[in-house]
């Protein structure tokens, strides 16, 4: 009886510090990026949506999503025009950063500001190893759209 408590009582130790291991090989993405930033290995993300690297919308939404292989850990990067970098968005206190899965997708939401959002996404194995994808967003104003209508309806009708 004492050896099976014992016999437990270790293999909860080594889960504990298997568990501890694990979670210091984890690595955080950079708070910002400069706005040359070059990928140091092709191919670790792919972006599916959207599907072009330049659109535009009236909404003030977009959805982004994209394929990584599992572990990858995938940041989501907007251009800020001040400081002439990429600054790691956030959302409800939290960075839209997250680890792929076994499903091999990443998928979020992203607000979007009036005029030109350009994004940076980061699919990293480690510190050294990376690809970048970018992708420029446009959100118009519903007055622009409404010009644009009528200049088609007059060439149309």
């Amino acid at each position: 009886m004492q050896i099976r408590r014992l016999a437990k009582a270790f293999s909860a130790f080594m889960i504990c510090v298997l568990l501890l291991l694990s979670t210091m090989t984890v690595f955080a993405s950079p708070d910002t990026l400069p706005a040359d930033v070059t990928s140091t290995k092709d191919g670790l993300i792919t972006i599916c949506t959207p599907e072009n690297s330049t659109t535009s919308t009236t909404s003030d939404k977009i959805a982004l999503s994209a394929l990584a292989s599992p572990g990858t850990v995938v940041t989501v990067y907007r251009y800020d025009y001040n400081t002439a970098t990429y600054q790691k968005v956030w959302a409800d206190d939290a960075p839209l950063e997250a680890s792929v899965g076994a499903s091999w997708l990443f998928a979020t939401q992203l607000n979007l500001q009036q005029g030109l959002n350009q994004f940076l996404i980061r699919g990293a194995w480690d510190d050294e190893t990376y690809s970048v994808a970018r992708f420029d967003v446009s959100l118009l104003d519903l007055s622009f759209m409404d010009r644009i209508k009528g200049v088609i309806s007059v060439f149309f009708n």
